[in-house]
């Protein structure tokens, strides 16, 4: 079953589309057959795979308990129009010959809002998509988009926002975040331009966390030319690979630059501990280099430490 309607008058333009139904998944109780085959560039060969069924054994038996799934989808998109308009003024010149009417301007509808709604429902997952842009005092661009399900590795949400301001020069904000059972993250960043100044900023951060692996990291970035250009920069990174390997990863960069010189700096730093076969080992890394450059002369300089152990072996 399936509706549609449209409409357009003097405020907005809209559509709107409904399905539901029943989809019949009892192709997947059909058996599979997957024969022997050798690897390629190798000796190896994977056994033969007899009446594989995907329903029953991949567990959707289990938590769909009927080949019937009913399902619902829902798409709405709506135009709001703006009263607005843009004047693009028009020079009209005549030498030889007199006009009697010539239009001095052009009119142009300014932009509207729009939005976009959908959904999906059925009996192994929910989607919800939500997306906006809206021309008001500022530009905001918007989306979200969730799952939720019975299973948990298919749920997440994934948000974000987008601004655009014109007050006092130019200003573009973004945010973005996610979530997810196994992933998480987010990233906000800030471009500002005026007459003086171009300023930006970035910062991204995500975790990882799956059976094999568990890891943080985090990036920020910045720059300037109030004073002077500069732009600075910092990585960090901790990672768990199962405790057979730990560590972090840290890394500075600075750099200042003008016409009468040029000056650059980074340090680096670095971990790592775990143990193999029941033999711990460990290790650690710095490193530090800077340059200075300018009309008359160049200075350098770099520094490296390392140091590792391993149990029974070496220190």
């Amino acid at each position: 079953h399936h509706n549609f309607s449209a409409g357009n008058n003097e405020n907005s333009i809209e559509a709107h589309i409904g399905i539901n139904g029943e989809a019949n998944l009892d192709f997947l109780n059909i058996p599979l057959m997957i024969p022997e085959m050798t690897l390629p560039y190798t000796t190896l060969t994977t056994p033969q795979v007899k009446d594989f069924s995907l329903w029953e054994k991949t567990g959707l038996k289990d938590f769909l308990k009927t080949t019937k799934q009913s399902f619902d989808l829902s798409v709405k998109a709506q135009y709001k129009k703006n009263k607005d308009e843009h004047i693009i003024p028009i020079p009209f010149y005549a030498k030889d010959f007199q006009v009697l009417s010539t239009p001095n301007d052009i009119f142009i509808p300014a932009m509207g809002n729009i939005t976009y709604d959908f959904s999906f429902k059925s009996g192994i997952i929910t989607l919800n998509t939500n997306v906006g842009l809206y021309n008001q005092s500022d530009i905001v661009a918007y989306f979200l988009t969730s799952s939720s399900s019975v299973t948990d590795a298919l749920q997440y949400k994934l948000e974000g926002t987008s601004s655009l301001t014109r007050k006092r020069g130019l200003k573009l904000a973004t945010a973005l975040s996610l979530s997810n059972k196994f992933v998480e993250g987010n990233h906000d960043s800030t471009f500002s331009l005026t007459k003086k100044n171009m300023e930006a900023s970035v910062t991204t951060s995500a975790e990882v966390q799956i059976p094999i692996l568990r890891m943080k990291f985090k990036q920020e970035l910045n720059g300037n030319t109030k004073s002077k250009p500069t732009v600075s920069s910092s990585i960090e990174l901790m990672y768990d690979l199962n405790s057979t390997a730990t560590g972090t990863i840290n890394h500075k960069l600075n750099l200042e630059s003008l016409t009468s010189y040029f000056y650059i700096e980074s340090s680096t730093k670095g971990d790592i501990k775990g143990s193999v076969f029941s033999i711990e080992y460990s290790g650690t890394i710095a490193s530090e280099a800077s340059t200075y450059l300018n009309s008359k002369s160049t200075r350098s300089s770099v520094k490296l430490q390392g140091a590792s152990k391993v149990d029974g072996i070496w220190n």
